[in-house]
C-alpha cells in the first residue's frame, strides 16, 4: 500500500496569512519555470530557497537540506514564519504559489515527491474558492483555506482555476523524519487514503525528468540525470 493523501490535524489563521500575502504586493512574484506544464500564469514567491536567494524559485534536488535557508521575504511574514515552526522536520523549499484566474496546469507527475521516497510536500490554501478543479489520479481534491494537506505528487495530477480570482497556496517541501511518520500515523488524522502499488515512471516520463534535471544544471541534478540515463541504457 502507498499513501495517496491525508489532511493534517492543523488549522491556520486564514486572515493573518492573507494579510501577509497582500502586504508582499505583486512585484515579487516570479513565473514558474515549468512553462510547458501550464497555460496562463503560475508564479511563486520563495520564502525558503537554496542559500536563501529571493529570486530563486527552482526546486533543485540536493543531498543536504541545510542548503535551504529562509529568504529575506520570510522576515516580512511573521505569521507565516510561525506556521513553519509547526513542522518539526527539515524544511527545504517553501513557496507561495499563485495560480492566476483562468490558468490551467496540465496533468503531470513529479519525481519521487512522496513519503515513501523520503520527501513530502504540504499544501496550505491561503486563498481559494469552489471553482478550483484539482485532480489527483482522477479524484477531485477539495482543500479549504487554512487547512494543511499532504498529497502524493508522484501520482498524475492537474489543476484548473476556473474562477475569476487568483488561488494562492503556501507550499512546503520537507524531509521525512520520525516526527512526520508519527504525525501521519496519529489517530488525530481523520481524512486519509491509501492505494495499492507504487506507480512506476515509464520511459517517456523518465526522459522528461532527465531533461528537467539537465535544465537545472547543478552538480547534483546532473549526477542524478547521469544515474537515470545509466539505468535506461
Amino acid at each position: 500500500m502507498m499513501l495517496k493523501y491525508l489532511k493534517l490535524p492543523f488549522l491556520f489563521d486564514v486572515i493573518q496569512m492573507q494579510q501577509e500575502v497582500e502586504q508582499l504586493g505583486n512585484t515579487l512574484w516570479k513565473l514558474h519555470y515549468q512553462v510547458k506544464h501550464y497555460n496562463g500564469e503560475w508564479s511563486a514567491v520563495p520564502l525558503r530557497s537554496i542559500n536563501g536567494e529571493t529570486g530563486n524559485v527552482l526546486i533543485s534536488p540536493v543531498e543536504d537540506a541545510t542548503l535551504y535557508k529562509d529568504t529575506a521575504l520570510l522576515n516580512d511574514c511573521p505569521y507565516l514564519k510561525q506556521v513553519l515552526k509547526k513542522f518539526e522536520c527539515n524544511l527545504m523549499a517553501v513557496r507561495l504559489l499563485k495560480l492566476t484566474a483562468g490558468t490551467q496546469i496540465h496533468e503531470h507527475k513529479d519525481a519521487d515527491l512522496c513519503i515513501e521516497e523520503g520527501l513530502v510536500r504540504f499544501h496550505i490554501p491561503v486563498i481559494t474558492n469552489t471553482e478550483i478543479d484539482f485532480y489527483l489520479q482522477g479524484e477531485k481534491m477539495v482543500l479549504q483555506e487554512g487547512e494543511c494537506w499532504y498529497m502524493n505528487f508522484n501520482l498524475p495530477h492537474s489543476l484548473h482555476n476556473k474562477s475569476k480570482t487568483d488561488r494562492i497556496h503556501l507550499v512546503i517541501d520537507a524531509e521525512v523524519n520520525d516526527w512526520v511518520k508519527n504525525l501521519f500515523s496519529s489517530p488525530k488524522i481523520k481524512i486519509k487514503k491509501e492505494i495499492e502499488d507504487k506507480p512506476k515512471h515509464n520511459k517517456e516520463e523518465q526522459l522528461e525528468i532527465i531533461s528537467h534535471l539537465r535544465k537545472m544544471n547543478t552538480a547534483v541534478s546532473n549526477k542524478l540525470a547521469d544515474d537515470m540515463e545509466k539505468q535506461l541504457n
